[in-house]
């Protein structure tokens, strides 16, 4: 039985699907009995009925008329539409979070960036992955814009899970090394203060990360 976090029954069952969704555990088109889930984690019904509901509104589960909720499998429309609005709302975002930061926030950021040098030099993609999202979901929070964050935080798990970017280190090292160098020159923008230079950088960032998924 999966051990929930302390929180409501199904927002804590939503997080834990859409961490084993983004992450590649739950595949595309993987079924989704709430019978099965109920038991998995211990709850009734409702919170998985809930929690699948939610995941629906995130494009992250699907109800196909045959097989009941499935895991979405996304199109190469969907794919590329995701990028196009990350490449609108990113650079805003951390251009908000340049403009909004705090002490405290670039430190936080900074103190993240080791996690993401040892993932690329181990080459663990697991592992970057999530110092990657870390590092980007801090970013965006800087900002201080909730619906903004909670928006790129959609958009960005739903992007894990089609594109499968828990791969992000056998992409080629050439792209991978510049990905990895921008994080540090984002925070150095924030630390400056530099709107304009901080949301190139995250406009340039997104479309690397599309190239390197093939979604470019």
């Amino acid at each position: 039985m999966i051990r929930l976090a302390a929180k409501t029954r199904a927002a804590a069952v939503a997080d834990e699907l859409r961490r084993m969704i983004r992450t590649g555990e739950l595949p595309p088109g993987t079924p989704l009995r709430q019978d099965h889930l109920a038991a998995q984690f211990g709850v009734s019904s409702t919170p998985v009925r809930e929690a699948l509901t939610t995941l629906v509104r995130e494009r992250l589960v699907h109800y196909d008329p045959h097989r009941g909720a499935v895991v979405y499998p996304p199109t190469a429309a969907d794919v590329r539409e995701n990028f196009e609005i990350r490449l609108a709302l990113e650079p805003l975002a951390t251009r908000l979070a340049a403009e909004h930061r705090s002490d405290e926030a670039v430190a936080h950021l900074r103190d993240l960036l080791p996690a993401l040098d040892a993932a690329v030099a181990g080459a663990d993609p697991a592992a970057y992955e999530q110092a990657d999202r870390a590092f980007h979901l801090a970013l965006f929070a800087a900002a201080d814009r909730p619906q903004l964050l909670q928006m790129l935080t959609a958009l960005r798990d739903a992007a894990a899970a089609w594109a499968h970017l828990h791969t992000a280190c056998g992409i080629d090292p050439e792209l991978l090394a510049r990905l990895h160098a921008q994080h540090a020159q984002l925070v150095d923008a924030l630390a400056d203060g530099d709107g304009d230079r901080a949301q190139a950088l995250a406009a340039d960032h997104v479309w690397l990360t599309a190239e390197g998924s093939g979604a470019a």
